[in-house]
């Protein structure tokens, strides 16, 4: 466990090494890849619990697109009749 003291040497170093402007990237692609991390996780332990696989959003919205085209179809059979 670290302390007080010695995450600010690291923060210092940091910003000696990499700069304010470089810091800030790298902080921002830090948490990108945390928030990745954390999904990955989280699906792994669905799947794992409860046997649940979780849908991607490019799935979602195929999903939706050919419900949607499905309903148009209906509606437009429905007219013609």
């Amino acid at each position: 466990m670290l302390g007080w003291g010695e995450i600010a040497i690291i923060i210092i170093g940091a910003i000696i090494l990499l700069g304010p402007k470089k810091l800030a990237d790298f902080a921002r692609e830090l948490g990108k890849l945390y928030g990745e991390y954390k999904k990955a996780m989280r699906m792994i332990e669905l799947e794992y619990i409860y046997g649940v696989k979780q849908i991607s959003d490019e799935e979602l919205e195929e999903n939706l697109r050919e419900k949607q085209q499905q309903l148009i179809d209906e509606i437009k059979k429905l007219n013609s009749d």
